[in-house]
């Protein structure tokens, strides 16, 4: 049999019906009844009226009929399974119905179907027979399986319908027939441009082989095509069942009739009764439950808004029997969640080849844009960003125009949205809460684009609990989340922009939010600004001049964010408004906030290459400040007095080169998690002692003129990396042991550190110490051994000459380098996440190393440039049972331990580049891949290689 998963082309339906039957049994009654009746009501149908004998091939062209017919009427009849032309027919009707979506109606003609179904009585002869004169066995299983799957269908049985009266049962299927075809939706080209692929998906989640009751969701942004989705699926599967019904728009008509109508049409439709009441829902609820849980049924609620929807018309599994599928078309995943629906399925846009074709039917009428109207074409295709209800109204909108309309039409979407599309999109808005509603728009307007983490940040301040709102717009398929950025379709954000826009679309002043550059620029320029304005997003991709008003700002009373980037402004304001929450100004002009300013309620001020000289005197009391961000602020000389900012998080100063010192009472700031001052060249005082109980990192890397650590009153349990690099620290405290929770120790090129103290084997936490660049550090502390956490050590250029011999306790080491002053092979930078032990000799006698027997996880060893003589090498050089890679170049030795070697059974290469004196190369392992030397001349002139 053919593989239906393979079958991927679309149907070409030709006839409306086709008939399959036993004609010696019913041709001259029945069926030319039914042929007739279908035939005056404008139902095209395929009618064999030249049967072959029994045992003779049916032909091409009546399978082309088969497979070109919408729906399939077979006629079970008494001697039906007799004819093996009748059971190839069947066998070809069950695979288009799988393959291509053809509807199967069954009519069990003075036949119970548990007979046709079984194989029992005249059709269990009939293959007694088959099996006797037919060798083929596959065809006859196909047969048998059809026959079963086809009395498995939900059909007529005559004569117990309509009182036994066949010509009322003609009729009625008649009906059936016309009722179904006026279901299908127009199976063209346009019409299954994406939905192959995803309506397999739906079917594989739907699985109808299973018995059990399921349910699958179908979410997504409006306009994606839910809804053609689901009635593709729906078309497909719906002869499956013993009733089915598509509820279309159930949001809208529960809204207009009541959920007791759709309770009513449901019913109706699958019990076929006409003019049922319901009085009121629960009543509904009951009757589905009591009527249908024996039936198995399919049921689509397309468009469903509200759980209360969902309860009321497939409120739990066992409403509906056994095999019964229930699809779900809606905006709002967490409906779904919250329904326990078995699984979902999200809808995504088309991808810009299925985009192109969806444009194309709709504007030219075939699936490739009109010659000379490409470049054009390519523009919709990308303003409508995939969106299938863009494209279809784009397209249909254009067809038949000319190039002069189509340009217009281009270059007026760019500023005025198409009024179809946006209608359909706002319904999902429609239906937020007033908190999210503004949350969405901040994203519209202001954070498209960004960092979930900081977009969160910033709408906490506001009060609109992000974290919950930002879930909510993210299952109502308002935004997505993409690598930690917030991403939003173009089409829904300019949904968005419209309705801050809408109640005074020419005067951007009066406008709650504003983000477009010009209409800041001008607003500002002319003073147009009024109280309505809550944000003011001014980032100009190229520094230019912006001319403000004094006055602007003092009518924006209700501004909560400002942010203004790559503009000059000659001067600064003298006004901000007090309901400024984060106030975020590349570039501030001013050299202090105003005087006027209460920033009671400021969560976060951002003003990197301000000409900030103090931000304010004296101490403000401002409970609410979160974020302070100066960086690069050249003039900035000192911080402000922090007493009145007890909720201070994150300080950055990073680059301000004329600040001198740190006021210190920033060394009790109880929430600080992140101080940075890298390269504060000119900073010289720091608090003298700290007690930092939420610190999590804080960073000094370049601060050349610190020469103090400051002393630890207490436990810091939260502090996890200190950045020290390049200063002038000469020591650090024995307090440094308070650090408990420290990782990672970074304290390179701190020219004037002479020695560690003995307290920090007691930082159970630390994992890297980086030294590198010490060059007055002597020595390591021998309790260095005993943090069982160190996996790196670094003490590269420095005067270290012999590592700890507590060294080899450190199991879990996995880098240690003390590279030498000469030759820097490596750095730690670029070999952290290696596993590697660097050693480079610091005087002329030759780096001597200890023993290297429980440095068990080495992966990479490098001994080169250590001037290491015979006796250097350590002795249990062949105990590294991990070693990967060695490098023992430019070095004096003139022999290595063959057993060293030989015993290294993961070594892959091996380097002995400027090893003059090496005489013998060692027997190697056979794990080997590389091994990297210089020949010495004298290997050369005896002929000698390798």
């Amino acid at each position: 049999m053919r593989n239906i998963a393979s079958s991927s082309s679309t149907p070409k339906w030709t006839y409306d019906v086709f008939l399959s039957f036993r004609g010696e049994d019913v041709r001259k009654n029945f069926v030319d009844f039914l042929y007739s009746s279908l035939q005056q009501k404008g139902i095209y149908t395929f009618k064999d009226d030249e049967k072959l004998e029994r045992g003779r091939s049916i032909s091409s062209a009546l399978l082309q009929a088969i497979k070109e017919s919408r729906i399939a009427v077979i006629i079970f009849s008494e001697n039906y399974a007799a004819s093996s032309w009748c059971l190839d027919e069947l066998a070809e009707i069950i695979y288009c119905n799988q393959a291509l979506g053809q509807t199967i109606l069954p009519v069990f003609y003075y036949v119970d179907p548990s007979v046709v179904r079984k194989q029992k009585g005249s059709f269990g002869q009939a293959f007694v027979k088959h099996e006797d004169e037919i060798e083929d066995k596959e065809r006859i299983r196909r047969w048998r399986a059809a026959l079963a799957e086809a009395a498995s269908i939900s059909g007529w049985d005559v004569p117990s319908t309509a009182d036994g009266h066949e010509s009322k049962c003609i009729q009625q299927i008649v009906e059936d027939v016309m009722g179904k075809l006026k279901n299908f939706v127009e199976d063209d080209e346009e019409n299954h441009v994406g939905i192959h692929s995803r309506v397999q998906k739906i079917n594989a989640f739907l699985n109808l082989v299973a018995d059990e009751v399921r349910s699958v969701g179908i979410w997504g942004m409006s306009g994606i095509g839910k809804t053609t989705l689901a009635r593709a699926v729906f078309d497909r599967i719906s002869t499956h069942f013993e009733g089915a019904i598509f509820l279309h728009e159930v949001r809208e008509h529960s809204k207009r009739y009541g959920l007791e109508n759709l309770q009513e049409k449901i019913l109706s439709e699958i019990l076929r009764i006409k003019e049922l009441r319901i009085n009121n829902v629960f009543e509904g609820s009951n009757m589905i439950k009591k009527r249908l849980c024996y039936k198995k049924v399919l049921i689509v609620l397309d468009d469903i808004d509200h759980l209360d929807q969902l309860e009321a018309l497939a409120g739990k599994h066992d409403w509906f029997g056994k095999g019964s599928r229930i699809i779900i078309t809606t905006k709002d995943k967490h409906l779904l969640v919250k329904h326990d629906i078995d699984r979902m399925y999200k809808v995504e846009v088309l991808d810009k080849y299925e985009a192109v074709q969806l444009f194309s039917w709709n504007a030219f009428k075939k699936n490739c844009p009109a010659k000379d109207y490409e470049e054009l074409s390519l523009q919709i295709v990308h303003y409508a960003g995939g969106l299938p209800l863009a494209l279809k109204i784009l397209g249909s909108f254009l067809y038949g125009r000319d190039m002069t309309e189509w340009r217009s039409e281009v270059e007026r979407l760019k500023k005025i949205p198409e009024d179809d599309i946006m209608k359909k999109l706002t319904v999902s808005f429609d239906g937020l809460q007033r908190i999210e509603k503004e949350i969405f728009l901040d994203i519209a307007c202001f954070f498209k684009g960004k960092k979930k983490e900081n977009i969160a940040r910033v709408l906490d301040s506001f009060n609109f609990y992000p974290h919950i709102g930002i879930k909510v717009l993210i299952e109502k398929s308002l935004i997505t989340v993409s690598k930690g950025r917030i991403l939003m379709h173009p089409l829904i954000q300019e949904m968005g922009w419209q309705i801050v826009r809408e109640k005074a679309p020419e005067e951007p002043g009066k406008h709650s939010r504003l983000w477009v550059d010009e209409d800041i620029c001008d607003v500002l320029a002319r003073d147009r600004v009024t109280e309505n304005v809550e944000g003011l997003w001014l980032h100009l991709s190229t520094p230019k001049y912006v001319a403000i008003k004094n006055e602007a700002f003092e009518k924006m009373i209700k501004l909560r964010l400002l942010k203004i980037h790559n503009a000059y402004v000659s001067r600064g304001p003298n006004h901000l408004p007090n309901e400024i929450r984060w106030l975020n100004w590349h570039g501030y002009p001013s050299k202090s906030l105003p005087d006027s300013f209460q920033a009671e309620k400021l969560v976060g001020i951002k003003l990197q290459n301000s000409r900030i000289i103090e931000l304010w005197k004296g101490i403000k009391f401002l409970n609410k400040l979160k974020f302070i961000n100066l960086s690069h602020s050249q003039k900035l000389i000192r911080t402000p007095d922090f007493t009145g900012i007890p909720s201070l998080e994150r300080l950055v100063l990073e680059n301000c080169s004329s600040l001198i010192e740190i006021h210190s009472s920033a060394g009790y700031l109880k929430s600080l998690k992140l101080l940075n001052l890298r390269n504060c060249t000119s900073l010289r005082r720091l608090p003298k002692q700290i007690l930092l109980e939420s610190l999590e990192v804080i960073i000094l890397s370049g601060c050349s003129k610190v020469d103090e650590f400051p002393e630890i009153l207490g436990p810091m349990n939260h502090l996890r990396a200190v950045y020290w690099e390049a200063t002038a620290v000469k020591e650090l405290p024995p307090s440094i042991e308070n650090l408990t929770a420290l990782v990672v120790l970074n304290l390179s090129y701190c020219k004037s550190l002479a020695s560690l103290p003995s307290s920090i084997s007691k930082l159970k936490c630390l994992k890297a110490l980086i030294l590198s660049g010490c060059s007055k550090l002597g020595r390591l502390p021998e309790e260095l051994g005993y943090i069982e956490s160190l996996e790196e050590i670094y003490g590269d250029e420095t005067a270290i000459s012999q590592p700890p011999s507590s060294i080899i306790l450190l199991k879990n080491l996995r880098t240690l380098s003390f590279r030498g002053c000469q030759a820097m092979a490596l750095s730690w930078r670029a070999r952290l996440s290696s596993l590697v032990l660097h050693a480079r000799g610091q005087d002329s006698r030759g780096f001597v190393f200890p023993s290297v027997s429980g440095l068990n996880s080495l992966a990479i060893l490098d001994l080169s440039d250590c001037s290491m003589l015979d006796e250097g090498l350590p002795c249990d050089l062949g105990s590294l049972s991990s070693l990967q890679e060695l490098n023992l170049g430019r070095n004096n030795f003139s022999s290595i331990s063959a057993s060293s070697i030989r015993n290294l059974s993961r070594l892959r290469i091996l380097e002995l580049i400027g090893c003059k004196r090496l005489q013998i190369l060692p027997e190697l392992p056979r794990s080997i891949e590389q091994v990297v030397f210089k020949l010495p001349k004298w290997y050369m002139q005896h002929g000698r290689t390798c």
